[in-house]
């Protein structure tokens, strides 16, 4: 028992019909206005309208109640306030604000395998139907204290931690390298979401087709990632934070919950194991760390 994944993620967006027609080109079916769903994962993105961009919630499954239970009886002894109720447990994450909800919910299948050729046919190489991702696998939020962050996620949420890269835990429910990660920032922000997807293909095919009329969205990409192993391209939405394809076969390959666990006194890898060059100098930079910051007096 325990938690084992993202359900969905709530964001408010000051720019909706531009953020909306962005994902639903990214491959996600929108259900109903601002809701988007993926291949396997079901609803999993909602977006609404805000003032400025903001992470309104993040919703993370348990197996069973009693593990909602165990979550908060561990914020109790964290001086953490939750709130029980038919949706899950409520709490506040302390240093950025985001509420996490955590309910019921059942495991998703296994992502399925990869389609092996069973002939010589170069047309098989051509994707003739829009990318698909089956499932939000993880959550990259920016805040200011990422030490104390942490603590919510891996003493309070039950979560495990994978490694250390630019300064930021990568934390796990299960066999994933990584499904939320904090990143340090001045002020509480999205950096990106991730989108699983069939294989290395349909990272080239959905952010080529991503780019071929807005080559602004790019941000990073194609590349390999070191510490998890994942092939990625990096797309720049119009709310200013990042939406990722990613594929990885290491994931498939972890049996168990310890698969990731660091080695004591490991070095930290790089970020990327290979990439091709950004088109401009910071592409991992979200659009609020890009403005100047103010100060009460200014």
């Amino acid at each position: 028992m325990g938690v084992h994944r993202v359900i969905s993620l709530v964001r408010e967006v000051p720019n909706l019909p531009l953020t909306c027609a962005f994902y639903t080109e990214f491959g996600l079916r929108e259900t109903s206005p601002g809701t988007f769903a993926t291949e396997v994962g079901g609803e999993q993105l909602f977006l609404r309208s805000g003032d400025v961009p903001r992470i309104a919630e993040l919703n993370i499954a348990a197996d069973a109640d009693a593990d909602l239970d165990a979550i908060a009886q561990r914020f109790e002894e964290l001086g953490i306030a939750s709130v029980r109720s038919d949706a899950g447990l409520e709490a506040t994450e302390p240093v950025s604000g985001v509420l996490v909800r955590v309910s019921v919910a059942d495991r998703l299948p296994r992502d399925p395998a990869p389609t092996v050729p069973t002939s010589v046919d170069r047309t098989d190489l051509v994707q003739r139907e829009p990318v698909r991702p089956l499932r939000l696998g993880h959550v990259v939020i920016g805040c200011t204290d990422v030490e104390e962050a942490k603590r919510f996620f891996i003493d309070g949420i039950g979560m495990r931690l994978s490694d250390y890269v630019i300064g930021g835990p990568f934390m796990r429910f299960e066999t994933d390298h990584h499904n939320v990660v904090l990143l340090p920032a001045p002020m509480t922000l999205l950096h990106h979401t991730a989108w699983k997807v069939r294989g290395v293909d349909e990272i080239g095919y959905g952010g080529s087709r991503m780019i071929e009329n807005h080559p602004e969205r790019h941000a990073w990409g194609l590349g390999r990632h070191a510490a998890s192993a994942n092939y990625f391209w990096y797309l720049k939405d119009p709310a200013g934070s990042f939406s990722e394809y990613y594929y990885s076969e290491m994931d498939g390959l972890a049996d168990s919950p310890y698969f990731w666990d660091p080695d004591p006194g490991s070095e930290e890898l790089p970020v990327a194991a290979w990439a091709s060059p950004a088109l401009h100098d910071r592409p991992l930079v979200p659009e609020a760390m890009r403005a100047p910051i103010l100060t009460a007096d200014q």
